[in-house]
């Protein structure tokens, strides 16, 4: 008897269902009473866009985080007097779109408000989905590491019938699923697009056969 390990392995893709975007809220000055009032408004302001989305039902999660401050002491310059404190407070929305056009639109909104900052989408698919595609991964798996002990069996013992029989399927522990790269460029001088990509899932086993 002869023992045969092989790697089966298997990729698929899906264009992403959704995109977690992320904001950040910023208010800065010298001022530290209209520093924070500022930021309040603006951090109200786009924490009722995150729940409106998610009422209506363009977002699937939202997470409104907690503000939080600091205050610059910048150095004196020499033979001036020293610079006033610099007061900032940020805070963090993320919302997490599955109506992707309305995410395109609130992107290009967000990018002309100065006091918000955008970070890169991030791209992802539903659980159901990427499970799904896990599934078909795994069975391709599977198919690959049976074609690749078949090849060897018909290289160990030439002309003979051989059929490996499967003994083991150890999974390998591989990436899928994750986020997708985000993908901006600017469209026009009043709008910005955004190509979504596609996310890949993988699946990969150790498989032991017998001939």
């Amino acid at each position: 008897m002869i023992t045969i390990t092989v790697e089966g392995a298997h990729r698929v893709a899906r264009a992403a269902e959704r995109g977690a975007l992320t904001l950040e809220a910023g208010a800065h000055g010298d001022d530290r009473d209209a520093v924070v009032a500022r930021h309040a408004r603006l951090h109200e302001r786009l924490a009722g866009i995150a729940h409106e989305r998610r009422a209506a039902g363009t977002a699937a999660v939202i997470d409104v985080g907690s503000p939080w401050a600091w205050t610059d002491a910048p150095a004196p310059v020499a033979g001036s007097d020293r610079p006033a404190p610099v007061h900032h407070v940020t805070s963090t929305i993320a919302i997490t779109y599955v109506d992707l056009d309305a995410l395109a639109a609130d992107v290009t909104a967000f990018a002309a408000d100065a006091d918000v900052s955008a970070h890169p989408v991030r791209w992802e698919l539903s659980a159901e989905s990427r499970e799904h595609l896990l599934d078909t991964a795994r069975g391709h798996a599977v198919r690959d590491a049976v074609r690749r002990a078949r090849s060897y069996a018909a290289a160990i013992r030439p002309g003979e019938a051989t059929e490996p029989k499967l003994v083991s399927v150890v999974e390998r522990q591989v990436n899928g699923g994750g986020p997708g790269m985000p993908m901006f460029a600017r469209a026009e001088a009043d709008a910005l697009s955004f190509t979504t990509p596609e996310i890949e899932v993988e699946a990969a086993i150790v498989a032991t056969f017998e001939i």
